[in-house]
C-alpha cells in the first residue's frame, strides 16, 4: 500500500508553483539547543484517557507504524523528502527547505480508526515562512473519496509568527463543515494540542483544555481515519522560502 497524501484538501484553498528539486538535508536554521520542556498538561490526563498506541521518537527515525512521504505530489504541486523528517533527543522535526520547490515532508499513521482521541506534543518556531503550514488532522482510509468521507483539521497553523492555531472540518458533503481559531498564545513553546472524535461531536483541546467543538453531526465524520502530521508547502512569494520547521516531543493515541 503506498503512503496516502492528505493534501488535497489544503491545496484547494491555496496557490502552489512547480517543484522542481529536492532541498538540502533540514535544520541548518535550528537552534542546537532545543528549550527546555516543561511539565504538560495533558487532555488525556484531565479526561481519563486510556493509551492504546504512540511514538515517543527515542529512536533513531520516526517508529515504523509511520510511512514517511518521499516524491512529488502531482495534486499538490508539493515536493515531499524523508530527509526533511528527522528524529533526534527525542524530538521528530519537519522541516520545510529553503530552496525554490519548498520541499518538506509528512507523516501518516499506518492504522485505521472510526472514533478516538489523539494528542499530540509540539512547538512551532518562528519567524516561519508564510507558505509553510503545518497540520495535524485525521484523514479518511478511503482517501479516494474524501470529500464524502470527511477530514478532521483539528490543529492548522497558518501565522509565521505562531501565535495562534486553527482548526477545519471538511464533514461528510461539505469541504466546509465548520471553523476554529483560538486565542492568542505563544506557540513557539511546548503545546499539547488534542482532538476528541465521537459519533457526535468533535472536541479540541490545547493543553487540556477545551478550545473548541463541532456538534453538528450530520458534518461529523462516521467512516475509519488515521492521524497525519505534515508541513504543506503553499507559495507566497516569487522566490525560495524561509527554512521553517515544526518539532514533535511525543504522538499518542487513546481509546
Amino acid at each position: 500500500m503506498g503512503v496516502v497524501f492528505a493534501v488535497r484538501a489544503v491545496a484547494a484553498r491555496f496557490d502552489s508553483s512547480e517543484a522542481k528539486e529536492l532541498g538540502p538535508a533540514p535544520g541548518s536554521n535550528l537552534p542546537s539547543v532545543l528549550p527546555t520542556r516543561p511539565p504538560s498538561s495533558e487532555a488525556a490526563v484531565a479526561q481519563n484517557w486510556q493509551r492504546v498506541d504512540g511514538d515517543e521518537f527515542t529512536g533513531p527515525k520516526p517508529a515504523t507504524s509511520w510511512r514517511v512521504y518521499d516524491g512529488y505530489h502531482a495534486a499538490s504541486k508539493e515536493t515531499w523528502s524523508a530527509r526533511q523528517c528527522r528524529v533526534s533527543g527525542g524530538v521528530l522535526t519537519i522541516t520545510g527547505a529553503a530552496d525554490d520547490a519548498g520541499t518538506t515532508c509528512g507523516l501518516a499513521w499506518k492504522q485505521n480508526r472510526t472514533f478516538g482521541r489523539w494528542e499530540i506534543r509540539a512547538r512551532f518556531p518562528a519567524p516561519a515562512d508564510a507558505g509553510f503550514n503545518p497540520v495535524f488532522l485525521l484523514w479518511p482510509a478511503d482517501d479516494a473519496n474524501w470529500a464524502q468521507t470527511g477530514e478532521i483539521d483539528f490543529a492548522e497553523e497558518y501565522d509565521p509568527a505562531r501565535q495562534y492555531v486553527q482548526s477545519w472540518l471538511h464533514g461528510p458533503g461539505n469541504t466546509d463543515g465548520g471553523y476554529q481559531q483560538s486565542h492568542p498564545f505563544d506557540m513557539t513553546q511546548w503545546h499539547n494540542y488534542a482532538v476528541d472524535w465521537q459519533p457526535d461531536r468533535i472536541t479540541l483541546y490545547l493543553d487540556g483544555e477545551p478550545w473548541g467543538a463541532y456538534l453538528d453531526k450530520q458534518f461529523i465524520p462516521q467512516q475509519p481515519m488515521h492521524l497525519v502530521i505534515q508541513q504543506n508547502y503553499n507559495r507566497k512569494h516569487p522566490g525560495a522560502p524561509l527554512e521553517s520547521s515544526v518539532q514533535i516531543d511525543w504522538v499518542r493515541l487513546y481509546g
